[in-house]
């Protein structure tokens, strides 16, 4: 399975951030962040942007996008990956900030839900993905919460095991908070539903990691 990792221009709480280059086999900067990138000493194997809020680099391997799309640069850096055969992506960023653009990754989530290994969003303080029906495992991990919430009018028969909060053949809907600040206490959790999609979102409070 190839392993890319996408680098956005904007990263919350950077400093908190804990990667491992050599588990990637490519990394995808957006625009911007290169910049972010030569903070965490990660030479990047390809740039792609407008380079509008930034300067561009002067570098082989960068792809220059027009000003005016249809597209932010992460859903570009994003779709490049994919083309290339990536099945397996993390997206460093894209949370936090504007909100509009979180709006709008959270979509790139949807947009390739069950079309792909794996995607993810990730900062210093949260790691999100979303999941199609049927069984998930989550291992236990760093994270303290896991929070569900249904992405769509509402998620159907959804079961939660092996956390501090248990569910069972639940309606889950889009306008409660009931999924969130849960916690994994067991090995692993596992997350079953027949209907809809769910985003999960693994958090932590900052506090705990400055």
């Amino acid at each position: 399975m190839k392993k890319a990792l996408v680098i956005t221009s904007h990263v919350e709480h950077l400093h908190a951030v804990c990667l491992n280059r050599s588990s990637f086999d490519t990394v995808i900067c957006a625009d911007g962040g290169f910049l972010i990138a030569q903070q965490l000493k990660i030479v990047p194997d390809i740039l792609i942007g407008d380079y509008d809020s930034s300067s561009r680099p002067e570098l082989p391997d960068i792809i220059v996008l027009p000003m005016e799309k249809d597209m932010t640069d992460s859903e570009a850096a994003i779709d490049l990956a994919v083309s290339k055969g990536f099945s397996h992506i993390t997206v460093l960023g894209g949370l936090g900030g504007r909100l509009d653009h979180t709006m709008g990754n959270l979509g790139m989530l949807a947009k390739y839900c069950g079309k792909l290994e794996h995607l993810a969003f990730t900062d210093g303080q949260n790691y999100v993905f979303m999941i199609e029906p049927g069984r998930t495992v989550i291992p236990k991990n760093t994270y303290r919460y896991m929070g569900i919430i249904s992405y769509g009018l509402q998620a159907k028969n959804v079961t939660l095991r092996g956390v501090k909060y248990p569910l069972t053949n639940h309606l889950l809907t889009n306008e409660t908070t009931l999924g969130v600040s849960n916690e994994i206490v067991k090995k692993e959790a596992s997350v079953t539903f027949t209907e809809g999609r769910l985003l999960v979102i693994l958090s932590d409070d900052i506090e705990k990691k400055e």
